[in-house]
This record gives C-alpha cells, structure tokens and sequence, in this order.
C-alpha cells in the first residue's frame, strides 16, 4: 500500500530479499528462526512505520497455532492383550531397580547436592557482600562492565553504556541459551552464558568480535541496525562488526 519494495525494505533493514519474501507469504519455516523472527519483523514495522509490538504479537500467535497444529500426534496402539502381562512385569522391573538405586545412592546423591548448592549458595553472598552483583535475565551490561566466566549467569553486569556520538552501540538479545563471547575493541566485555529474553548493550570505538555456540541464539543490532545471522541455526557462529557494516541513513518513503 505504500509503494515501497523489497529491495527498499532490504537496503534499510540489512535482510535479505529472500526472507523478506518468505515473511511477506508467511513461510515461517524458511525463515532462521529463534529470535531472528521476531527482529526481522520489528525491523520491517520500524522502517515501515508500523506498530512493531502488534505485528510481533499476530507472528506469535500465527506461530503458535502451527506449533500446535504440528504437536498433535494419534493415539498410541492398543498393546495385544498377551504382551500385557510381559508389559506389567517390565514397569513393576523397572521401578523396583528404580527403588533400588535410590535406597543405595540417596544418601551419596543428598550430600553431594548439600554440598555443591551450600558451597555455591557462601559463594554468591560472599560476593555481594564486597559489592559484586551477578547478572540475571534480562540485564544490560556496559562496555566498562568487568567480565567474567564459568559463573552460571555469565559475565558480571554493570548499568548500559550511554549513547555516544561516533559510538558503536551493540545490543544482544538471547532467544535460547547458548555460550556468548563478545571483544569490544580487542577486550573482552562478556563470556560466558545466556538465557532467553537475556539483552545485554555494548559500546566501542573501532569493532565488535561476536562468537556464540548456536547462531541461531543470538540477535545483534548495531546502531539500531539488525544483523545478519552469523550461522546457519544450531551451529556456532562468529562475526567481526565495524563500522563498514551500518548502511547509510535512508529517507523515509511516503
């Protein structure tokens, strides 16, 4: 309606033709899927002038529909009735070793869990006692925010950068969990663990150096401008971002 095509669309949002055509005919299942989706779709509505929130909740529930479409499977056959006994004999078999392994490890199995959660439970609290907060889902972490890894949160968080001038501003957002290291100017800023819905926000002055152990986990927006997956879904991925990467400012098209 707007008289605007999908290589306009293409030039502004950094998305190929290809998954903008699949978007525009609904073909979900060429699209890389995760959160890149849901950033394609923002990024189309932005450019647009669009209501994003509105065309990202029609995307979920469309999505959601198919999924349980696809989810629903038929009935199980009937077991004959004489593999019934043998089939009673196999659970009731299964559960007695069950019972068995649980009367002789529970203990070792208990004091191994006290042990572990206790010691990680003196850990944390010693931690904020000398004022060091762990980041959770959700958090935002600066460029000057210490990193640090193997924690089950991932790196440490500090409040987001501001924006500067001149700056590059990266923003990552976590649609699964996966292992994310991200060098802003040569330094790292975070490695470790995401979870989804986790956002993390960058600042640097020359480039950004992404790695992440799912491609298809991450979403990059550099300067408000969405990246390009960095991998096909379910494999590692890494990519190199500078300012070569942000295209120029479009005019709006009325």
């Amino acid at each position: 309606m707007r008289g605007v095509s999908l290589e306009e669309i293409s030039a502004a949002t950094r998305i190929s033709t290809r998954f903008l055509e699949a978007i525009e005919n609904e073909q979900w299942e060429q699209l890389p899927g995760g959160v890149f989706n849901r950033g394609f779709i923002r990024s189309i509505a932005r450019f647009l002038g669009l209501d994003e929130d509105k065309l990202v909740a029609e995307y979920a529930l469309e999505t959601k529909a198919e999924a349980a479409k696809d989810s629903e499977a038929p009935p199980p056959a009937e077991i004959p009735r004489n593999w019934r006994p043998l089939a009673l004999f196999v659970v009731a078999l299964v559960l007695a070793a069950g019972l068995l392994c649980y009367l002789i490890l529970g203990a070792r199995i208990a004091g191994w869990y006290h042990n572990r959660f206790s010691g990680s439970a003196l850990r944390v609290a010693g931690a904020n006692a000398g004022g060091v907060t762990a980041s959770s889902t959700g958090s935002e972490a600066g460029n000057n925010s210490p990193a640090t890894s193997g924690g089950p949160a991932g790196a440490a968080a500090a409040p987001p950068a501001p924006d500067v001038p001149g700056a590059l501003m990266l923003k990552a957002e976590a649609g699964k969990p996966a292992q994310v290291k991200i060098l802003a100017d040569g330094k790292i800023v975070f490695d470790g663990a995401v979870q989804a819905n986790d956002v993390q926000r960058f600042r640097a002055e020359q480039a950004f150096e992404v790695t992440t152990s799912d491609a298809s986990a991450l979403l990059l927006e550099l300067n408000g401008q969405t990246v390009p997956p960095i991998g096909p879904p379910g494999r590692p991925g890494s990519v190199t971002l500078t300012r070569s990467d942000l295209k120029p400012a479009q005019e709006e098209t009325h």
